[in-house]
């Protein structure tokens, strides 16, 4: 049977990387796996720490569910506490949401239901579970479709797909090697800004892809 606390890889990572998590990787599985508090030293982090943690349970208990647009909602409506104001709502073009890069800002258009369906069901094509959940991450956090919490989001589908596998996909990223992060950080801004997606996938498939541990039930 799956655990939260087996999800501390991508629970971490995602927390370290996209939102500036300051609890260390031990400290993080200890909280998912008994409510530890040790190590969490922010009431920001404590926030960042329960949303990931609700959404990893999420996955974990609906993960054989098909991957479609209600789905991916759902995954950032457990986005309560460290995102925004109308978790699971895809944003508006008026609100005029995007990402700064050191490449330029990103603002891509809005999407609608229909054009968020259309997005998962072209990143799913390949035969190939790995193949299809690196397109996930890398075309659902391109489209930036909600107010907040997208990358977040798009790491969590994919690893709906994986988790059933035995694998689970974490954000590059070594305490020993600060590089990695930036690197990682680089080219999925390459992939928002010059549409070059198969240098941040080539990172993913070699420093983020993990065996997910096993326990029995």
């Amino acid at each position: 049977m799956i655990t939260v606390a087996d999800l501390a890889g991508a629970v971490y990572s995602s927390g370290k990387v996209f939102d500036g998590l300051s609890t260390g990787r031990l400290d993080t599985e200890n909280f998912l796996r008994s409510g530890s508090l040790a190590g969490v030293s922010s009431r920001a982090d404590l926030a960042l720490l329960e949303d990931l943690r609700d959404v990893a349970q999420f996955i974990i208990d609906r993960h054989e569910q098909p991957i479609d647009a209600d789905y991916v909602r759902a995954i950032n409506a457990q986005i309560t506490r460290s995102g925004a104001l109308h978790p699971g709502q895809l944003r508006t073009d008026d609100q005029q949401i995007g990402v700064g890069t050191r490449y330029g800002r990103h603002t891509p258009p809005a999407l609608t239901e229909k054009d968020l369906l259309h997005l998962i069901d072209s990143a799913m094509s390949n035969q190939d579970v790995t193949e299809n959940a690196l397109d996930l991450f890398v075309e659902l956090a391109k489209a930036q479709p909600f107010e907040d919490g997208n990358k977040r989001t798009a790491l969590f589908v994919a690893n709906s797909l994986l988790i059933g596998h035995g694998q689970l996909l974490v954000v590059p990223v070594d305490e020993r090697n600060p590089t990695l992060a930036d690197t990682f950080n680089d080219l999925l801004a390459k992939a928002y800004i010059e549409d070059e997606h198969d240098a941040v996938k080539d990172l993913m498939r070699q420093h983020g892809l993990t065996a997910l541990p096993r326990r029995g039930c």
